[in-house]
């Protein structure tokens, strides 16, 4: 950014609520791109155990752009519209994906300012160092969830010595190119589908207990893509693709999927109403830093219509039931034409120096496949991986045995392995 130029950043702090057992800070990242920290930690602080709240200044920095962080990030075109599909059939289409996607980030730079070309994560890494040594200069302790396993694998790269402990739940493996994303995230939306097909199948609170999940939701998306599906939240109802995308989110979160179940239910019934698969309420505002953050962190490596018609080809076949609906759709697809140079291409992070880190990944994980867990353990020298074994988008949101663990770590590094 020119030197000129300021930017604000947002922060909350919960201080230790014992100050005489205080280790230091704990900076916490939910994830995203474009989730707010500030927001969980200030209006949420029980998402965080009491143990880490008697000892530890948990603290949530958003990210440059986002949240409440000043310029935000804003788009006065939506990045995503339900009238330009990221899954196009023709060349025609296709031309009109990029076409949209080129005026929305011209649009959004337009509106924001020069800062949108400097929202990757390694300025946003660069950010939480200053934060910390505003703070004090306390070594590091970092609990990143998803994308916040990145922003804290790329802080590790390049301030080792900084850190105290750090743990990456969910990790989101910034090796991986525009197209394994969306591969490698298509096979763990299908495996986790089938999951949650089983459960249903097994427990008669599902309310399709007594049918074939897999077969209604098949017919469901059949439907959809020739006639958007009735629902009473949003007409003139829901497309085949805000369905996966409402399926993909509802997959990511164990505790929801009887609420998956519901909307499939209701979707299917006499009288359909596919309501259940809307985007909660705020997901919108957080799209327009989701979508430039990624381009700068993913750049899209589509060639062209037959490249990515070949990519969309291949999903369906390898998983015909969520068909694709995943976020490495939208990586892919959504920054074609994207008129902004990525400042931080897909590379792999090596980080050396830095003491063992926890890096947790789940065997079922719809959003952050093990392989990715395990490519980034072999990257970070001294870490080591913790794998659990259940559904769902991370442990800490997910798996409360596994969740104890992080929080016995974090709370004491040198004896937790």
């Amino acid at each position: 950014m020119p030197a000129s130029d300021r930017i604000t950043l947002a922060l909350a702090r919960q201080r230790a609520r014992h100050p005489e057992l205080r280790i230091g800070p704990l900076f916490f990242n939910p994830g995203g791109p474009g989730g707010a920290p500030v927001w969980g930690v200030r209006d949420y602080p029980n998402i965080f155990a009491a143990e880490l709240r008697d000892r530890f200044d948990i603290i949530g920095l958003d990210p440059r752009g986002v949240g409440d962080s000043r310029p935000a990030i804003t788009c006065p075109i939506p990045p995503v519209s339900r009238d330009v599909t990221e899954f196009p059939s023709s060349a025609a289409e296709f031309d009109a994906l990029s076409d949209y996607n080129r005026s929305v980030g011209t649009e959004c730079l337009r509106a924001t300012g020069p800062l949108l070309e400097h929202v990757d994560t390694v300025s946003a890494a660069r950010d939480l160092e200053a934060a910390r040594r505003a703070l004090g200069g306390d070594k590091f302790t970092w609990l990143g969830l998803s994308y916040g396993s990145l922003l804290g694998a790329t802080y590790a790269h390049l301030y080792p010595a900084n850190i105290r402990a750090a743990v990456l739940d969910g990790p989101v493996d910034h090796a991986v190119t525009a197209r394994q994303f969306f591969l490698d995230e298509t096979r763990s939306a299908e495996d986790s589908f089938a999951g949650f097909a089983d459960w249903c199948r097994s427990d008669t609170s599902c309310p399709l207990h007594d049918r074939d999940v897999a077969v209604d939701y098949r017919d469901l998306l059949d439907r959809a893509e020739h006639q958007p599906v009735p629902a009473k939240s949003t007409a003139p109802g829901l497309t085949a693709a805000q369905i996966g995308t409402g399926t993909y989110g509802m997959l990511s979160m164990r505790i929801l999927w009887p609420r998956l179940a519901n909307a499939i239910a209701d979707a299917v019934a006499m009288t359909p109403d596919a309501s259940g698969f809307s985007e909660p309420d705020g997901v919108d505002a957080s799209k327009p830093a989701y979508r430039t953050i990624m381009c700068h962190d993913f750049p899209t490596d589509v060639r062209d219509f037959t490249d990515l018609a070949d990519r969309i080809a291949t999903a369906r076949r390898t998983a015909p039931l969520t068909r694709g609906n995943v976020e490495g759709a939208d990586v892919q697809a959504g920054c074609l034409g994207w008129p902004i140079t990525a400042a931080n291409p897909a590379s792999p992070i090596e980080v050396h120096g830095a003491p063992p880190i926890m890096i947790v990944a789940g065997t079922h994980d719809p959003a952050t496949p093990h392989p990715w867990g395990e490519a980034m353990a072999s990257r970070i020298q001294g870490s080591f991986l913790v794998t659990w074994n259940g559904y769902g988008h991370t442990a800490y949101l997910n798996d409360p045995d596994t969740t104890h663990r992080e929080i016995d770590y974090l709370l004491d590094p040198l004896t937790t392995r």
